[in-house]
């Protein structure tokens, strides 16, 4: 038996991915998959480094089969083929959310490009999505709810 590349493993690695795979089912509901996306952390190579918190970094951007750029995403460092490391060698994990807030209205978006568990966004449904999802607020960031309990 021929061992596969982590990219192409079918064995989730981690919540977004599962939700990925569940998203595949026919009785799937997309909210979840989107809910899963801004929740978790993703990562998106770049040819830059981080140098410090207000540095800028320019993300790999492929083009799609209609030749329409898209931002690759992965949703597991491993998830990121050889080809990709080549042309961008910098794997830079971020929130899900922080990726769909920056991402520009003519670019759309590719999970796990070539990999188990991805799929394409158009700059129309990006848009949809910062529209109508908000990420789930960390029970730890939101404000203390004084409902009466001591």
């Amino acid at each position: 038996m021929t061992e596969q590349p982590d990219h192409l493993d079918l064995k989730p690695l981690n919540d977004l991915e599962e939700e990925l795979a569940r998203g595949e089912q026919p009785d799937a509901n997309p909210v979840d998959v989107i809910l899963a996306f801004l929740n978790n952390e993703v990562y998106i190579v770049s040819s830059d480094a981080l140098e410090g918190e207000d540095s800028q970094v320019e993300p790999l951007v492929l083009a799609n089969s209609a030749g329409l750029p898209v931002l690759a995403v992965f949703s597991h460092p491993s998830r990121v083929g050889e080809q990709y490391l080549a042309a961008a060698p910098n794997v830079l994990g971020t929130q899900g959310a922080a990726i769909l807030g920056n991402l520009g209205d003519e670019l759309g978006m590719v999970i796990n490009p070539g990999a188990a568990f991805g799929f394409e966004i158009d700059p129309e449904g990006v848009a949809n999505i910062r529209r109508d999802f908000k990420p789930t607020e960390d029970p730890a960031d939101a404000p203390e709810n004084d409902g009466g309990h001591a």
